[in-house]
């Protein structure tokens, strides 16, 4: 059975500890039907997008939403079909994800056949591989360098139900840790011909969402991984070939995979402020700066602030504190009340 082997670090844990926060936040927020929808909607595109791009496809994010709403896109056909396939494998995953409570490899199974389905020839989709094949890189001079080999394809059956059998087990691990492990070694043992990468991001989805920690389904791991791929793989590669990956320690996998999470659920915390604050148009116009969101979040957490507690919070001059609050007065966001040495500002109700 897979037994990985790593140390849950300080900062490891540190992630963890803010993640479960901002989850406690974000599950407690007010946001009406149509604006949950909205985030929802929007994360949607960006999955697609981000998890297609990591793979080489070069469509745009306004393609994707162009493509998800059944509209003409000029580009490859290839390109198209994998993020139609690609958009049709997140609504498998949000089913499945309703209907059990747990992974089993028919899913693994029929993700496969989704993602890659007019792709490759019918008979490799929703298979496992029937032979071996090799992770490589292609160098600048064009020849083709082999990075990873891949366990014998007669041991995936067997590995992939491993690891479907240590999910059960592990219980008492975070459920993020587990995400990031069942990630990794998905990826270790690569058990398609293609699609690989896709499959595992959506896999990683899927158990979170089973798990609890879907952060309402807005929640955007591929961004992270999209905004930097090499230091993705480089956190992904641990070894040359399956035998030494079995012995690696994943620490620093699970401290990139913590950290990720953590980014990505942030920006999660700050759509639902700006959506809370100013609607759908903060998102689409980026509105609001980080100075900015630190402000309105700290008016929604103690109903009013104080150009002295901007100063605090932000190390910045009155004067700059006194600008910032200006301008949240012209955006209609916050209001001012009081005069002189009394004055305060609190959240216009959207």
């Amino acid at each position: 059975m897979f037994k990985p082997k790593f140390t849950i670090t300080p900062k490891i844990l540190d992630s963890l500890s803010q993640i479960a926060e901002i989850k406690g936040m974000v599950h407690k927020s007010s946001l009406l039907p149509t604006r949950e929808a909205f985030l929802r909607q929007s994360a949607i595109i960006k999955m697609a997008h981000t998890s297609t791009s990591i793979e080489g496809n070069t469509l745009t994010e306004h393609q994707v939403k162009d493509v998800a709403q059944g509209k003409p896109v000029l580009a490859e056909n290839r390109q198209v079909v994998e993020v139609e396939n690609y958009l049709a494998a997140l609504k498998k995953v949000d089913q499945i994800s309703l209907d059990k409570s747990e992974l089993n490899a028919h899913d693994i199974l029929l993700l496969h056949k989704i993602v890659i389905s007019k792709l490759v020839d019918r008979s490799k989709t929703g298979i496992f591989r029937p032979g071996q094949v090799y992770v490589v890189n292609v160098l600048p001079d064009r020849q083709e360098k082999i990075v990873y080999t891949p366990p014998l394809s007669s041991q995936v059956p067997i590995l992939i139900q491993d690891l479907i059998d240590w999910l059960k087990i592990s219980g008492s691990l975070h459920p993020i840790i587990r995400a990031g492990l069942l990630h990794y070694q998905f990826e270790t043992i690569h058990p398609f011909t293609d699609g690989n990468g896709r499959v595992g991001r959506l896999l990683t989805l899927l158990y979170l969402y089973q798990s609890g920690w879907d952060f309402r389904k807005i929640l955007v791991l591929e961004d992270y991984y999209n905004q930097n791929r090499k230091n993705y793989y480089q956190a992904l590669q641990t070894g040359a070939n399956y035998a030494k990956r079995e012995n690696a320690d994943l620490t620093n996998w699970l401290e990139y995979f913590t950290e990720g999470f953590l980014e990505e659920t942030k920006k999660v915390r700050d759509q639902i402020t700006i959506l809370n604050t100013v609607g759908e148009k903060g998102l689409i116009q980026n509105i609001l700066s980080v100075d900015e969101l630190k402000i309105v979040d700290f008016v929604l957490t103690l109903g009013r602030i104080t150009s002295d507690d901007v100063v605090a919070i932000l190390a910045v001059p009155k004067r700059t504190a006194q600008s910032k609050l200006k301008h949240l007065e012209v955006l209609k966001i916050l209001k001012k009340k009081g005069a002189g040495p009394a004055t305060f500002y609190s959240l216009i109700k959207f």
